[in-house]
């Protein structure tokens, strides 16, 4: 499983000596490899064509490898200097510790500032990146408390003051955000599941693959509402069961009453995946592209052809049927973590999985709304047009304090910043070239090169 791969010093040297090269296959002249230490690796991108850069992009992901990303290069050959960050624990679900991931941002923000000297740094927060770097920014901006309070399920750590005086930075671009691994895992658990000794005996009235429910095998499901609302609470109520769970672990170790001393193993089947982008979840919306189709109110398209237009604007994805398979094996169906993985990052209190009243945003620290709701710098909200989270970026609009928001769609982009070929309405070969000068565009109004 990917969470759990191990490699050696060589493997690993090997692996970064390719990314870099591959880097520079990409049209810019020479990346640098920069040890921020604390296991933080970076490569920086100058850009060739701006030799005195004044801005600095920061791209950085909770676990997946973000040192050859596509921004990367693209932001470079638009006149910024990017530094592509993995932290920690790149690659490594199970080992995660979410608050200390702020800490890794903290060194790139000060290699940028205090290093590079750049005067104003930026945050390029795509898909997980989006709770990664809002996260650190709320306490940059609010302080420790943020992450601190009897309602979270893991709190920061600062006894050391290593969480005091944090710099944060100057604007933030969401990038097709999640609203955090938390509420995805919520999302992705099956709660046909009654039997967590036997993930593989399904409840029928609950079971998404069940074709008297709404599956359909052969293309787009569709999901009666009635079925839709017992399954988005059921997956709460078994998400609330193992929260339990592994809260009574974590004070049986404090307590010195369990067999470790240290942490355990959660393993819940039909779980999600453990993998930096999610396995094969249970998600209703992935199956029935209908649910989480559309944003509520009309809102920015930036479409192929390169004009913006507002309208109520509607995912041209199609459902994905293949999950059936997937949900039901170890390696691409369960998740398997630890117990702090698992509180930290990967687990939200919620009586409903998609009612956004439903859900306790601030039970965890990983979670995009919640922080939202205390920065204040420039940011703009762009999703993907042929993804599932469009519903999450109008809501992330609607809690954002910031007073100086966009929110904008790529028409046809998916979820990794590239044309669909299987959606309706195509084909979109614009999408990188589009998105990527509507946002070099809107930091160069805010902030310069």
């Amino acid at each position: 499983m990917e969470s759990t791969r191990t490699f050696s010093a060589a493997q690993l040297f090997a692996s970064l000596l390719f990314s870099i090269m591959a880097a520079q296959a990409l049209a810019q002249s020479h990346p640098e490899y920069i040890p921020l230490g604390g296991g933080v690796k970076a490569v920086l991108y100058r850009p060739d064509s701006n030799p005195s850069p004044h801005v600095g992009v920061i791209i950085i992901h909770r676990t997946a490898n973000y040192l050859q990303h596509q921004g990367c290069t693209q932001l470079s050959q638009r006149g910024f200097m990017v530094l592509c960050m993995n932290s920690r624990f790149d690659n490594n679900e199970a080992l995660v510790n979410w608050e200390l991931i702020a800490l890794d941002v903290k060194r790139g923000v000060d290699y940028l500032r205090n290093t590079q000297h750049m005067n104003k740094v930026i945050f390029f927060g795509h898909s997980g990146g989006g709770p990664t770097t809002t996260f650190y920014q709320a306490v940059a901006e609010a302080g420790p408390s943020y992450c601190q309070g009897p309602n979270k399920l893991t709190q920061c750590d600062n006894t050391n003051n290593a969480f005091n005086g944090l710099t944060p930075a100057d604007g933030l671009v969401l990038v097709d955000a999640h609203p955090g691994n938390t509420v995805n895992a919520l999302r992705a658990i099956n709660p046909a599941v009654n039997n967590e000794n036997r993930p593989d005996l399904l409840q029928n009235k609950l079971d998404p693959f069940n074709p008297k429910n709404g599956y359909n095998a052969n293309g787009d499901s569709h999901y009666p509402p009635d079925f839709q609302k017992a399954y988005t609470t059921a997956q709460a109520q078994r998400f609330n069961e193992w929260i339990d769970r592994a809260l009574y672990i974590r004070e049986q170790i404090k307590q010195g009453k369990w067999i470790y001393p240290d942490d355990d193993d959660i393993t819940i089947g039909r779980g999600g995946g453990s993998q930096a982008g999610g396995g094969s979840g249970a998600n209703l919306f992935v199956m029935d592209p209908t649910i989480s189709c559309c944003t509520d109110q009309p809102a920015k398209l930036l479409k192929d052809n390169g004009t913006i237009v507002t309208q109520i604007i509607r995912s041209v994805r199609i459902g994905d049927p293949t999950r059936a398979v997937g949900n039901a094996t170890f390696d691409d169906g369960a998740k398997d973590l630890t117990v702090t993985s698992f509180l930290s990052a990967n687990a939200i209190r919620a009586t409903d999985s998609l009612d956004n009243d439903q859900i306790d945003w601030c039970s965890s620290n990983n979670s995009t709304p919640c922080a939202l709701r205390v920065i204040t710098k420039p940011l703009l909200i762009t999703n993907m047009g042929a993804h599932y989270f469009m519903s999450d970026g109008e809501y992330f609009l609607s809690q954002a304090k910031s007073v100086d928001k966009d929110f904008i769609t790529i028409e046809g982009a998916t979820h990794g910043i590239g044309p669909c070929t299987a959606c309706t309405g195509g084909p979109y070969p614009n999408v990188v070239k589009n998105f990527y000068n509507y946002v070099a565009d809107w930091i160069k109004a805010r902030f310069g090169t």
